[in-house]
């Protein structure tokens, strides 16, 4: 439970209604393909490609795992997918860095929209955020914000279009840990939690976040979210969460594997299914609870370029270029998009040697429409946050071929 100093918030009942309609008994809802997934064709495709087969030979070494997902519409326009893994298991662990900002984002909104009845808030109401325990900081402007003024659509825009770290821990703050892992229960995500800042914050500190005030046009306090203490014991989702043969500590090099089991954890999987539940509400047998303007805002700032962004520092700095988190299909390359006909929905993520992106392409012009997730480890010498990472020759070099290869492979099919 979170134990608050003030009075604790009232609890939200969410009522959630599906209804069925049978249409000359012909329809049936749209759902997820629930055949077995397959390896034969991403296994083809990447044994066949120069580019991907020295990531292919070194699969365990590199921690590798793909899914691939294509997507059919029937005459009646449901959805069918058609699964393809390689390497996939939700026991091999990897770190998801930034992939959990896309959660968070909607768990804010979600939370947000709770409070929304009884008070007169928006995610475009000015807040402040105050520090109330270790490893806090206060908020109270925002440099790189519609004229400083800090507020949730700033943070979820920045967090998602340019996976700014700061906005991330702001999001976390307001949402909770509780709030996380109540929710991904509630979604069937019983191997994932969100737990941590991005920050050198303990296990305890990650578990005190801080009070938060909205504020109406004249300044005034509509609402303060008190500083919550989350007493609940983290249980290791999975049984080996320990990476490399040592790690940094303090500034040395200790002679064992960094232990994960405090951090955050989200299985390539869930991830995977959590986009397309964004992506395709029909086929989620878990939806979110936001309206079809939050989920236009999110699905907005997932394919928006920096240069879309409505945030004028972002928008102008040229440091955040065109393909700046399309890791499948550009690696790190700064160059202009190929085809100005895909549309490319994703987040991603980048720390201890683990790169992911998870991705849902669409070009309407060439009937393309799949989604690509994949992880690969990119760390040969096993020493874990010296910072030594093999990203430039190895995992942005393989993230956009694979990327590139796939979208090649649903261009052939649609000549057949």
């Amino acid at each position: 439970t979170c134990l608050f100093p003030q009075k604790k918030m009232n609890k939200i009942v969410l009522v959630i209604t599906f209804s069925f309609i049978i249409l000359c008994g012909f329809f049936t809802p749209p759902r997820m393909n629930t055949s077995a997934p397959t390896n034969e064709l991403l296994d083809s495709l990447l044994s066949n490609n120069k580019s991907l087969m020295d990531v292919w030979k070194n699969t365990d070494n590199h921690r590798l795992q793909i899914i691939y997902s294509r997507v059919t519409h029937d005459s009646f326009g449901n959805v069918q997918l058609k699964n393809y893994t390689y390497n996939l298991s939700e026991d091999l662990y990897f770190y998801p860095a930034s992939l959990v900002k896309l959660p968070v984002s909607i768990f804010a909104l979600e939370k947000l929209k709770a409070l929304s009845p009884d008070l007169d808030i928006t995610i475009d109401s000015k807040i402040s955020i105050e520090s109330n325990y270790s490893c806090q900081s206060s908020v109270i402007s925002d440099d790189m914000s519609i004229n400083s003024r800090p507020t949730l659509k700033n943070y979820i825009s920045k967090a998602l279009i340019i996976s700014d770290n700061d906005s991330y821990n702001r999001l976390y703050e307001f949402v909770g840990p509780e709030y996380c892992q109540k929710r991904l229960s509630e979604m069937g995500y019983g191997k994932a939690q969100i737990v941590t800042r991005f920050s050198r914050c303990n296990s305890v500190e990650n578990m005190h976040t801080n009070a938060f005030n909205f504020y109406n046009e004249q300044g005034e306090v509509m609402y303060r979210q008190p500083p919550a203490f989350c007493d609940f014991m983290i249980t290791p989702p999975l049984s080996n969460m320990k990476i490399g043969h040592s790690h940094f500590k303090h500034g040395k090099i200790i002679a064992s594997p960094k232990d994960f089991a405090n951090h955050n954890c989200f299985p390539l999987q869930n991830m995977h299914d959590f986009l397309i539940g964004l992506i395709y509400p029909s086929v989620d047998r878990s939806p979110f609870l936001i309206d079809k303007k939050e989920r236009e805002f999110i699905l907005h700032s997932l394919s928006a370029k920096p240069n879309e962004c409505s945030i004028k520092k972002i928008k102008n700095d040229t440091t955040f270029y065109d393909n700046y988190t399309n890791y499948l299909f550009y690696g790190a390359e700064n160059k202009k998009p190929e085809n100005d006909n895909l549309k490319i929905y994703n987040i991603v993520g980048q720390s201890y040697g683990f790169l992911s992106d998870i991705a849902y392409f669409q070009n309407t012009e060439n009937g393309i429409d799949f989604f690509l997730s994949a992880v690969l480890y990119t760390n040969s010498s096993e020493i874990v946050g010296d910072n030594i990472y093999e990203y430039e020759t190895i995992g942005f070099p393989f993230l956009r071929d694979l990327g590139k290869i796939v979208y090649n492979y649903e261009l052939d099919q649609q000549l057949y």
